[in-house]
Parts: C-alpha cells; sequence; structure tokens
C-alpha cells in the first residue's frame, strides 16, 4: 500500500523480485516418483570370523581369496570361473561357501560388502568373498603342500581366448586350490539351506511370470472389447415423418 505525504506516494515493496520461470520445470520428475537408491555399503564391515571365538585374535591377512564366481557354472571363463563348469555349482553365494567351509573344519572370513572386479554383474546380483586360511585347508587333507613348504595353489588364470566350457586348465586336476574349489562345490550342491533359497527363488519367479500373464491377458481383453464405445449400434435420434 502507498502511503500520501508531503504530495509523495511512498510504495512499499511486498516479496522479493520474481524469478524468470524455468523454462525445465514440466521435465522434472516428481519427487514421490524418485527412484532412491540404497547407500554403498561399507567393504570393510559386517565381517564374520569362524571360529567365533577368534574373532578378535584371528590374522588373516595371508589368507587366500574365493569369490561366488570361482564355483559358479553359469559364469564362464572370462567372469571369473576357475573350475570346470561340470564340476561347478549353478548361483553359489558367500553362505553356500562358508557353510562349506565350517563342515570342512577351515578357518575363514567372510566379506559380504567385498566386489569381484571381473564381473560387474555380481557386485548387485551376488556379491562378497570368503578368506579361507590354507594351512588349515592342508591340515584338513583337501590341499597338499609342495615339497619347498609352498602350497600348491594350483592358481593360474585360465586361457580368454574363449570360454571353454569346463575344458581350461586340465593340469588343475592335481590337489591344489581347485580341488579346494571342487570340494567345496561338491559340499554346496547338497546344502539344505541353498535348496530351500533356490525353491522360493523359483517360486517368487513362477509367481511373477504368472502375474505378468494374466496383466498381459486384461490389457489384450481390455483392447479388443472396449474402445468402440458402441456408438455403432445407437439409432440416430430426430423428427418423425408424418
Amino acid at each position: 500500500m502507498g502511503k500520501k505525504g508531503g504530495g509523495r506516494v511512498r510504495v512499499k515493496q511486498v516479496g522479493g523480485p520474481k524469478m524468470p520461470a524455468n523454462p525445465l520445470a514440466d521435465l522434472a520428475v516428481p519427487p514421490e516418483e524418485m527412484i532412491h537408491l540404497p547407500p554403498k555399503p561399507d567393504s570393510n564391515a559386517g565381517f564374520l570370523i569362524w571360529p567365533m571365538d577368534q574373532t578378535f585374535s584371528m590374522v588373516y591377512k595371508n589368507f587366500s581369496a574365493i569369490y561366488p564366481n570361482y564355483l559358479d557354472s553359469d559364469k564362464t571363463v572370462k567372469r571369473g570361473r576357475r573350475i570346470g563348469a561340470k564340476d561347478a555349482v549353478p548361483e553359489p553365494n558367500v553362505q553356500d561357501i562358508h557353510e562349506a567351509l565350517v563342515s570342512l573344519n577351515i578357518r575363514h572370513v567372510v566379506q559380504p560388502h567385498k566386489l569381484y572386479s571381473r564381473d560387474a554383474t555380481s557386485h548387485w546380483d551376488n556379491p562378497g568373498r570368503v578368506l579361507v586360511d590354507l594351512e588349515g585347508a592342508v591340515e584338513s587333507g583337501v590341499m597338499e603342500m609342495k615339497s619347498d613348504g609352498a602350497f600348491d595353489l594350483d592358481d593360474a588364470m585360465p586361457e580368454m581366448g574363449g570360454d571353454n566350457d569346463g575344458k581350461e586348465n586340465e593340469q588343475g586336476e592335481g590337489r591344489g586350490k581347485k580341488q579346494l574349489l571342487r570340494q567345496l562345490a561338491s559340499i554346496i550342491r547338497g546344502l539344505p539351506s541353498r535348496q530351500k533359497r533356490l525353491e522360493e527363488k523359483n517360486k517368487l519367479l513362477e509367481e511373477e511370470k504368472a502375474k505378468a500373464a494374466k496383466a498381459e491377458k486384461e490389457a489384450a481383453k481390455t483392447k479388443t472389447g472396449g474402445g468402440g464405445g458402441g456408438g455403432g449400434n445407437r439409432k440416430k435420434k430426430g423428427k418423425k415423418k408424418k
């Protein structure tokens, strides 16, 4: 409002200056439709040390890493499979490896948030790795030690020229680290917890397929049954001729 005083009008401005309209405002995604990704977990958190009574005393910096990809029959050699597909097992995870190592009484550390660099899909599909005490594996008779006191790791990388589907590095039939991987895969194949997990996963997949088929059927039914509005069957109204 203006105020008269001495022939002059004083105008009081309310609010700040108007900002120019954003031409891209209509293209902005509403907050309720935004996708909020969960925060990235700390790769150095959530460790599980077995046996648990050695949680504060175990030194595992020299343990050997095993990623689920090493045992996964669904993975190719390029994506990290270290044993033949016939000896591997589909979709193993760190929990399966943990249970298999417990059955062999081998010390290990589960690191659930570590990522395998050779397979990006495993970062969200099947993360984690297990650090294994190879000395414990030797004591259990799963691995052997060379005459010079070194571990027979048998950890040479396979040829990258092709997938070879289980034919790579046949010299891995020795009792090196690959023999440990084969032993783990054999144990994992019969784990009850694994069987239950896969059954639940298959059940969810079947439910999703059924929902998708139902939605597709309803959409097709709506498309064929509606849209015309029945306008062609209506009679035209008008004055009757006398």
